[in-house]
């Protein structure tokens, strides 16, 4: 079957690169012949609050695509409905995660299904936005009404989903949870804890907890650092907080925190975007890793963290109960409770958790496979 993307494609970068690029490999490997209509430019400059809007990705993740969309150019998305008409694939997977999208998905998708017949299927990370936009539940219902089928990847995000779009057909609704992500380079084998650990400078023996993905104020890294203090007094320098990942906005604030917290010399702030390369090291060589999200849907980062059978201490927000089961893959906290989460870390170690949690990650993480989301695409594109 032929099938066709539409969303941003390196260089571009970030999670949703990398899930198309992994998801172009495994629908490759089904036999499906991929076609990409991908970014021209995801956001204008002044609008980034990150550092850079491209970076190298990993060759084994890249797949040809053609860049043509920008979300804030007309011409551009009649330009993208010409590609993708004129490839002519049975349908196209277009990923919704923010509304700032939403217009340029909603022209390519009412063009697609008012002048083609080919299908539109959204693949949804979110239909409830994290942050504040105009308009949002707007111009996503707008975009959302002209998809023929939907891929929800949490239950949360289907109850979004039927709310936003009541008298929704569930037939047209398929629930597949985020599959797991792979960084490693095929081929070579994977490294050691120590080895990782040696190849990014950190303590052999220190209890290492890692946050890693973009720095947003949704994501409470602000409570992981007010934890910090309080795992320092139980363990003194034989902790390790590792905050990685890219600041959206002033970082100022994070640095102010960190050297009011007391605990300085035990965060380690990597800020900054991760190559592909080099995202495997950092879950290689932690403990444990740590998401304090004060709201979410679901997170991508759980299941990278799954992939290398590492256990994740979380909040008790959207999603992430569906796939953090307390007491057996990790623990669930309330959100926005530093106590809470420094005494969810601190069992962690102290009753000595991780082989029986990465024990239990290893069988729980099946469920995540590639294969079951090219199950949920195929039976949507064939319906």
């Amino acid at each position: 079957m032929k099938l066709a993307f539409l969303g941003p494609a390196p260089p571009l970068r970030g999670g949703i690169v990398t899930y198309y690029g992994l998801l172009a490999r495994a629908l490759a490997a089904r036999g499906h012949e991929v076609f990409w209509a991908s970014f021209r430019r995801q956001y204008p400059g002044f609008l980034f609050p990150g550092s850079a809007q491209e970076g190298q990705t990993a060759a084994w993740l890249d797949h040809p695509n053609r860049p043509r969309f920008v979300p804030w150019s007309p011409l551009s998305w009649w330009r993208t409905y010409r590609d993708l008409a004129a490839a002519a694939p049975r349908a196209v997977v277009i990923k919704y995660w923010l509304p700032f999208f939403a217009p340029g998905f909603w022209a390519v998708a009412w063009l697609l299904r008012h002048r083609t017949g080919i299908r539109v299927v959204y693949l949804l990370d979110n239909v409830v936005a994290h942050e504040t936009y105009p308009l949002a539940g707007f111009l996503t219902r707008g975009a959302l009404r002209q998809g023929h089928g939907f891929i929800a990847q949490s239950a949360q995000v289907r109850r979004d989903l039927e709310q936003l779009l009541p008298g929704l057909d569930r037939r047209r609704v398929v629930e597949a949870p985020h599959p797991t992500y792979d960084f490693g380079v095929p081929g070579r084998p994977r490294p050691t804890r120590e080895e990782a650990r040696r190849g990014l400078g950190l303590p052999a023996d220190a209890r290492l907890v890692l946050f890693f993905g973009f720095i947003k104020a949704y994501k409470g890294v602000a409570h992981l650092i007010d934890a910090a203090p309080l795992l320092k007094a139980r363990y003194g320098g034989g902790v390790r907080v590792l905050v990685v990942g890219d600041i959206y906005g002033d970082r100022q604030p994070y640095l102010d925190r960190i050297a009011a917290s007391g605990a300085g010399d035990v965060i380690d702030l990597v800020d900054g975007f991760v190559p592909d390369e080099q995202v495997e090291a950092y879950f290689l060589a932690c403990d444990l890793v740590v998401l304090p999200y004060v709201s979410a849907t679901q997170s991508g980062i759980v299941q990278i963290a799954y992939n290398y059978d590492r256990p994740v201490v979380t909040t008790d927000v959207g999603g992430l109960p569906e796939v953090v089961l307390d007491g057996r893959t990790g623990f669930l906290v309330p959100p926005a409770d530093a106590p809470a989460l420094a005494a969810a870390i601190a069992r962690f170690f102290d009753e000595d958790r991780a082989a029986a949690f990465a024990a239990a990650v290893a069988v729980e993480k099946r469920r995540y496979s590639w294969d079951r989301m090219v199950d949920a695409i195929e039976e949507l594109a064939g319906a």
